[in-house]
């Protein structure tokens, strides 16, 4: 019997082997980028920045399969820690892990002049988690809540996040350049 992808049933592992493995279409459906392009960020991450959920048996891929469910598929972290099976609290640290990842990739890799900006319609249709944003809307303490539609959101830095999420866009732009 197939394990399907929404299963909540299945391991967060399984589901991670079944997205990957599976229907190339359903993968960018749910990613928003190519296999290659992911594989290639996750041997990134993997060879440049050090994760807080290995001692959790999480890797690479499913910490980005989290991470897209919430910023990608628009997803609170209550349901994409039912849908991939963890609890709430490592669901937010896997989150935070990615971020911290893409973080350091914003760090070591500029920015592409021919990348789109974030705010451009392509990227606000791709990244579910922009609609939530609203400039100037951030509390003073510059914290925004992401993943709150029915609670467990996370306050994170909306600097921060903007960062990852450029990274994030960039390093896309950059492997479809690279392919087409």
């Amino acid at each position: 019997m197939a394990v399907s992808p929404k299963s909540p049933s299945c391991s967060g592992a399984a589901r991670a082997r079944v997205l990957l493995y599976g229907i190339p279409e359903s993968f960018n459906d749910f990613t928003h980028m190519d296999q290659c392009t992911f594989v290639a960020l996750a041997d990134w991450i993997l060879a440049n920045c050090e994760s807080s959920t290995a001692s959790e048996n999480i890797s690479v891929e499913e910490s980005l399969f989290v991470f897209l469910d919430i910023v990608a598929q628009g997803n609170s972290f209550k349901n994409a820690a039912y849908t991939w099976n963890h609890d709430l609290k490592l669901t937010q640290l896997i989150f935070l892990n990615i971020v911290n990842a893409l973080t350091s990739l914003r760090e070591k890799e500029g920015i592409s002049t021919s990348c789109p900006a974030l705010n451009s319609t392509a990227n606000k249709a791709r990244w579910r988690v922009l609609h939530t944003w609203r400039p100037g809307k951030s509390r003073p303490d510059g914290m925004i809540k992401v993943g709150d539609d029915s609670g467990g959101g996370l306050s994170v830095n909306q600097e921060r996040l903007i960062e990852a999420m450029k990274a994030l866009n960039n390093f896309i732009h950059e492997c479809k350049e690279m392919h087409d």
